[in-house]
């Protein structure tokens, strides 16, 4: 390429003018390497910019621009600025990469992602206890709401069967969805102290997620730091978790 650094660079910073101008844009449009040398010094500097190079980049431009005693030495300061352009670039690259990294690796996660992440409403549930659907066809009718998504209406069902375990349960999940806390800690509760039927695990797990739901931090940590001491399904989950809020 015959163009020289000071001409791009001169061109990039605007210092070109009048006929001067006219040639070295003909010139870049005729001359492909050329245009690709233009362009990448453009984002290099953009770069250099950027990241607070600017200024150092401005007293080496100076210290380039100054008088030597012969050309070899202009020459080897020439080569030696260039080399420091494109040095700095690479680590000014790093560290918007390196720094997004770190950032990004050690930003906690909030209440709303770590809910996002480990929330899910339990599957509805018909086959029970015998001694459970006694009641004719409320807990079918409660499910059959529960699976369309119509809690409140669900809640009317499971809320009339409110001594059995199974709809307990139920209108807790129900709750959750309809952000009445208190009313799914008062349900979640029932069935833990309960401690006997199919749903304990379940409702341990649920009641640490409602504490990060309404921003219980140190319940929740206490809660899951209980189920990660036992050995069920919900056990490496709380311990994921506890990783987070710690």
């Amino acid at each position: 390429m015959n163009k020289s650094y000071n001409q791009i660079e001169d061109f990039l910073d605007g210092n070109l003018i009048g006929k001067e101008l006219s040639i070295f844009i003909s010139q870049k449009e005729l001359d492909k390497e050329l245009a690709k040398e233009i362009e990448l010094r453009f984002e290099v500097n953009e770069l250099i910019k950027d990241n607070g190079f600017f200024e150092l980049r401005e007293k080496l431009e100076l210290q380039r621009n100054e008088s030597y005693v012969n050309s070899s030495i202009i020459k080897f300061r020439k080569d030696l600025f260039k080399t420091w352009h494109f040095a700095a670039a690479s680590f000014a690259l790093i560290l918007v990469v390196g720094g997004l990294w770190y950032i990004l690796s050690n930003k906690p996660y909030s209440t709303e992602k770590l809910v996002s992440k480990y929330y899910k409403p339990a599957h509805p549930l018909l086959q029970v206890r015998s001694a459970e659907i006694k009641s004719d066809d409320a807990l079918a009718t409660a499910f059959k709401y529960y699976k369309d998504n119509d809690f409140n209406s669900a809640l009317k069902y499971f809320n009339s069967l409110e001594n059995q375990m199974t709809a307990k349960f139920y209108s807790g999940v129900c709750f959750i969805e309809l952000e009445q806390y208190d009313d799914a800690i008062e349900s979640f509760t029932a069935v833990i102290n309960d401690n006997d039927n199919l749903f304990v695990e379940q409702a341990n797990w649920y009641l640490g997620l409602i504490y990060l739901m309404d921003n219980q931090k140190n319940k929740a940590i206490e809660q899951f730091e209980k189920i990660s001491k036992d050995e069920n399904y919900y056990t490496s989950q709380a311990k994921e978790i506890l990783k987070y809020l710690n």
